[in-house]
This record gives structure tokens, C-alpha cells and sequence, in this order.
């Protein structure tokens, strides 16, 4: 039988890795945006948005979905193509609403087979007239200087038709919001009975990587990404009526949703959006599927681990705990074990619970640098919150410690938060959990990561900084 020696790897760390692609074939996120209202995915960075990206549109609608991967998109001259007659949270749902319509008109002429049909005429003359392909690229849509509209898809604005929209910012007036609306209705109109004549039942547009190259999350960024939100909510309304079922689906990062604020945001989150949330028994069930595809058929967590327990812990339990429970986590702790165990002579090798510890150091490395990269575009100087954490020296400590190693480190600038404000932020990011009290005299430790819906206690006094950060802080795990 297969052992260790034989597996190279347990994975990328990136959440699309295929163990994890297959895994959400099993759990009820995918069937809520195949079925329902669901049109925003929300997850934190790695836990496993691009495999459900990648479900629909490699596997599950391959063939009836458009897949839009935003990384290097050109943001930049998007960002020229405003209404400046709305408010400026809704200045980019016109423009979006054109977007996703044009990919809606790309996917129903390449399903379609009624090539003689009017509609189907006019919409590939659209799409030649002003991109000079019937399948342009994302980064080519806002690129014309004008769009050429004819024939039945010419819109009319109070009566008058308009044979040509300028997407110039130096000719643009307050009407480009009201003439993209109108060119977009025309053009779903369309795509909704050309799906009808062809019975093509199902039609999806996909939205990733968003947050790619975000190093600031600046007000007109915030803007954009809301008026694609709406913008699909709104796609989605337009396209109702028909027996063929339409979405555009975007994928988003948590911490970036709660940045975002606009009027609907509530009805949307509780209405339309699903999170992504793992439980420990998914995380391993996840890890049992990797294995079985790297050591074949029946192969499971027993093979590879000597079976002795870390401080009464599974060997798997211990590893999670110092997730923030994301598949890219545990494959990143994984490889890092795998490292440490081959480095041993035998050929029998198991993971034994001193790999486990000598191998905690650079996953804990790993963790810190992914919480950089979630939490500096928000937070610049959250590394100052670390220092008060590594000045106190331990995994425990109360609120009083931190208020005095907060105040006592000097900085060139203010600092972002008070010392107490900086306390809820890092349990936002799931740096530190807080201990509560039960009625019957116990006490537990709850986390934003295990506990996504749990808001912050204020009144809370003792904390404890997530167990995956502990070797990097070099911190002594000393109860106060």
C-alpha cells in the first residue's frame, strides 16, 4: 500500500485545489446558488470561493456559464464609466448592468442554434459594429469610444431614439446612467426570447477575484464592487418571467463585504448571499477525501498517523484548531508536516506528534503573512497591535495588560484605534477569541472564525490569541 513517501504534496494552498472543488459537491451553498435567490457567495481569503467558481464553471454548467476572472481587470477605465445622476454608491450598477448583459448575449448566441432569428441577427450585429468580434473580452466592453446602436435594439429616451451612447468621460452627461439602462433592457429582452425559442433552461455569469491586487480599498473601488452587487440583483429581475433560469453569481471576500455600506446591504446579506463556513468535521472530511486521491481508494487519516494523541487531541483536531478553519490552513499545515516527517529514515513513516510540534513554527509563519494580507488594506498599522501582544509574552492575557503594552508602544503616526477599538478588530479578523462565562461556572473561548454570526462583547476582560499565531509571537501559553 501507498504510504507518505509516495505523496509529493497534499494540495496548493489555494482553495481551488481539487480535493477541495470536489468536497463542495456535498454541501448546500452550491445548490442554493443553482436553485434559489443565492447570487453572492461570501468567504473569507482561502476558504474556497474559486472552487465554487470553478464547480459551476468547469463542471457543474460548463457549457451554460460565462466564467469572469476579474484579476487584471482594467479597473482603472471601468472606473471612467460613472453616472453621475444617481448617488455615488449606485453610479456603477448602469455600467455593470451593460456588462453582464453582454455576457448574457455572448452565452445565448453560442447556445443558441436559431441563427435566422431576428434577434439573433441584430445581437451579433451589436457586437460587431462596436467590438469587431461576436465574442469580445471583458477587458475590451468599455473600450469603445461610442456604442453604434440599431435597428430593434436602438433604445429611446423620452420618446427619442438614440442612435449612439458615449462611453467618453469628456462627453459624458448626466444621461449615461438612463441610456445604458435603456440599451441593456433592449439587449435582455432579447436574450430572454432567444433562450425561450432554444430552450436553453439555465444561464450563469460568474464573477471572481474581485480583491485581486487590492492593496487599498479605496471609495471608488467600494463603489464599483457595490454596483455589481446590485447591478446582479437587479439583472435578476429583468430576467424573471422566462423558463429559463438566469443569475450573475459574484465572489466575494467577508472582510471586503463589511467594508462596503449602502442602503440594501442588509436585505441582500440575509436574502441573497450565503457564507462559507467549515465545521471541524468538514475540514477533516476534506482532508480524509485528499488522501484517498493521493493513496487511492480507501485510504484514510489512520494510514498516515501513528494514532497518539497531542494533549488528548487527534493529531487532526490539534492541526484545525490552528486554522482559521479554511481548507487552505489545513493543506498549508499539512505539507509543512509532510516536510518535517520525510526528512526521518524508514519507509513505514507515520505522523508522529513531534512532527506535529516542529512543524508548527513555519505554518505559523504562513498564518501571520495571510492575515497580512487580509487585514493591511483595511488596517495599516495592525502589526503595532502584535507588539502589544508579544510585549505581554502570553497566549492568555487580560484587558488591562493589553491597554498598558498598547499605550506604552510609540508610533511615528497616530494609531488607528484606541487600545480597547484595536481589541475588537483583531477578534474581527479572528486574531484573538474572548472568554465567556456560563451560568453553571465554566467558561469557554469564542471565535469570529467558529462563530461568524457571534458579534463582539464589550464587556469581555480575558483573551486568548489564536493557537496558530503562538510560535510565530513566541508566546508562553501561561493561563492569567
Amino acid at each position: 500500500m501507498k504510504g507518505l513517501r509516495d505523496i509529493a504534496s497534499f494540495g496548493k494552498v489555494e482553495a481551488e485545489d481539487d480535493a477541495v472543488l470536489q468536497y463542495f459537491v456535498e454541501m448546500n451553498i452550491t445548490k442554493n446558488i443553482d436553485e434559489s435567490d443565492t447570487f453572492l457567495v461570501l468567504g473569507r481569503k482561502g476558504s474556497g470561493k474559486t472552487a465554487i467558481f470553478r464547480y459551476f464553471t468547469e463542471d457543474k454548467h460548463k457549457d451554460c456559464s460565462s466564467a469572469l476572472n476579474l484579476n487584471g481587470y482594467p479597473w482603472r477605465i471601468h472606473e471612467k464609466i460613472k453616472d453621475d445622476g444617481v448617488e455615488p454608491v449606485e453610479s456603477y450598477v448602469a455600467s455593470w448592468k451593460y456588462f453582464i448583459a453582454i455576457e448574457m448575449v455572448k452565452l445565448v448566441l453560442k447556445l443558441s442554434d436559431r441563427y435566422q432569428m431576428t434577434e439573433v441577427i441584430e445581437l451579433n450585429k451589436f457586437l460587431n459594429d462596436n467590438y469587431g468580434t461576436s465574442s469580445p473580452s471583458i477587458k475590451s466592453i468599455f473600450t469603445p469610444q461610442k456604442l453604434v446602436v440599431s435597428g430593434d435594439l436602438e433604445p429611446q429616451i423620452l420618446g427619442c431614439k438614440i442612435g449612439k451612447i458615449s462611453l467618453s468621460k469628456k462627453e459624458n452627461d448626466m444621461a449615461l446612467g438612463s441610456e445604458l439602462n435603456a440599451l441593456t433592457e433592449k439587449l435582455l429582452e432579447s436574450v430572454k426570447k432567444i433562450a425561450a425559442v432554444s430552450k436553453i433552461t439555465k444561464m450563469f455569469v460568474h464573477f471572481d477575484e474581485l480583491d485581486r491586487g487590492i492593496t487599498t480599498l479605496e471609495e471608488a473601488r467600494k463603489d464599483m464592487i457595490i454596483g455589481l452587487v446590485l447591478a446582479s440583483k437587479e439583472v435578476r429581475k429583468i430576467l424573471k418571467g422566462s423558463d429559463s433560469f438566469f443569475k450573475s453569481a459574484v465572489y466575494l471576500r467577508k472582510d471586503i463585504w463589511d467594508e462596503l455600506k449602502f442602503s440594501d446591504k442588509n436585505k441582500i446579506t440575509e436574502s441573497n448571499a450565503d457564507l462559507i463556513e467549515w465545521s471541524h468535521e468538514q475540514l477533516f472530511g476534506l482532508i480524509e477525501k485528499r488522501i484517498e486521491v493521493l493513496l487511492g481508494k480507501g485510504a484514510e487519516w489512520s494510514d498516515i498517523d501513528d494514532g497518539k494523541r497531542i494533549n488528548s487531541q487527534p493529531k487532526w483536531k490539534h492541526i484545525i484548531d490552528r486554522t482559521l478553519m479554511r481548507p487552505r490552513d489545513v493543506i498549508s499545515f499539512l505539507n509543512t508536516l509532510l516536510e518535517v516527517t520525510l526528512k526521518k529514515d524508514g519507509d513505514n513513516l507515520k505522523f508522529e506528534n513531534k512532527d506535529v510540534v516542529a512543524a508548527r513554527p513555519k505554518y505559523s509563519n504562513y498564518l501571520k503573512h495571510e492575515l497580512d494580507d487580509e487585514i493591511l488594506p483595511h488596517w495599516e498599522d495592525w502589526e503595532v497591535c502584535l507588539q502589544a501582544l508579544s510585549r505581554i509574552g502570553k497566549l492568555y492575557f487580560k484587558k488591562e495588560d493589553y491597554a498598558e503594552a498598547y499605550k506604552n508602544i510609540e508610533t511615528k503616526e497616530d494609531k488607528t484605534y484606541s487600545d480597547y477599538q484595536s481589541l475588537e478588530e483583531l477578534y474581527s479578523f479572528s486574531v484573538i477569541e474572548y472568554e465567556v462565562r456560563s451560568g453553571y461556572g465554566g467558561s469557554g473561548w469564542k471565535s469570529k472564525f467558529a462563530n461568524p454570526e457571534l458579534g463582539w462583547d464589550i464587556n469581555a476582560i480575558r483573551f486568548k490569541v489564536h493557537l496558530g499565531l503562538k510560535e510565530y509571537m513566541k508566546l508562553k501559553e501561561e493561563r492569567t
